[in-house]
């Protein structure tokens, strides 16, 4: 983990679990030293959020003060953008454009779906946190899948990531380890009942799409204003693997991502005639490939 992520991982901890952890149980959980936590404890103060901590020093956000544009859900605005660039300073230029990017993604929650400050969204990830603490099953009570189905689902939770807005958990009737939206997730309810399958739980790599897939492979993309908008607005973690192009209002996509292309795929459909495919070829046949089925189905 570089620094640049781990400054973000150790803000999005403290925002999903308000006074959780303490600094030295941020060490610990990401393996850091306690002068390295505390400088990304600093460098989160500098960009002018409020830490605050309790009697047992554990530590949170408050949301009431500086804070206000996420309480409303709101962008970040460009004076904050601007305060931002200013605080990254302490990085070299390249990782302070990373960070500073990867920032505006997760604070633009409209488009990143990731209501994980709102409190009925914090219930739910503190009880998918204790499930998994406590090697206890969980009810998703009307989960809204993709297949057009609402109903509850009994799992063993053992992967949850509020940043990419997912869980990854046992499916006790599947019998089989799935992926979940949290944002899908009505409410959480504990059972009281113990792990029955931990030696089938398979923590999976979940890309900027949200699929979950250990066989990444690295994509490269060019596009144009219409299809850089059309892809963060509808996947904002993307953002950060966006640099412009070389060429006026076009932008390059350097990203790992699932093998099968899911969510991508989609995307490059959609915005076909605003997409440039650098690689990898077997993408470009993919592509292809779908494009004519699309057009022998409307061709008579």
């Amino acid at each position: 983990m570089t620094p640049r992520e781990r400054v973000i991982r150790v803000l999005l901890r403290i925002l999903a679990h308000p006074y959780r952890y303490t600094k030295r149980d941020l060490a610990q959980y990401f393996g850091m030293s306690k002068d390295a936590l505390k400088e990304d404890i600093s460098a989160i103060r500098n960009v002018g959020l409020t830490i605050d901590h309790d009697d047992q020093h554990h530590l949170a956000i408050l949301p009431e003060r500086e804070f206000q544009e996420l309480r409303h859900l709101q962008p970040l605005s460009e004076e904050d953008k601007a305060r931002l660039a200013g605080v990254l300073q302490y990085l070299p230029g390249r990782e302070a454009l990373y960070l500073r990017k990867k920032l505006e993604s997760l604070y633009d929650f409209q488009q990143l779906g990731l209501r994980a400050l709102r409190k009925p969204a914090l219930d739910r990830i503190d009880r998918l946190s204790a499930a998994k603490q406590q090697q206890e099953q969980a009810i998703l009570e009307n989960y809204r899948s993709r297949s057009n189905q609402v109903r509850d689902r009994l799992v063993e939770p053992f992967h949850v990531d509020p940043e990419k807005d997912t869980l990854q958990a046992y499916d006790v009737e599947a019998k089989d380890s799935r992926h979940y939206r949290l944002s899908r997730i009505e409410r959480v309810r504990l059972t009281g009942n113990r792990w029955q399958h931990a030696g089938d739980h398979r923590v999976k790599i979940t890309d900027v799409f949200r699929i979950a897939d250990n066989e990444q492979v690295p994509v490269h993309l060019i596009m144009d204003v219409f299809a850089y908008n059309s892809l963060t607005e509808e996947f904002p973690l993307t953002t950060t693997y966006l640099d412009p192009g070389a060429e006026p209002n076009t932008y390059d996509f350097h990203c790992q991502v699932n093998h099968e292309f899911k969510g991508l795929l989609n995307f490059i459909m959609a915005n076909a005639l605003h997409v440039d495919i650098i690689g990898p070829a077997r993408l470009r046949s993919i592509v292809r490939a779908e494009a004519e089925k699309i057009f022998r189905k409307f061709e008579s």
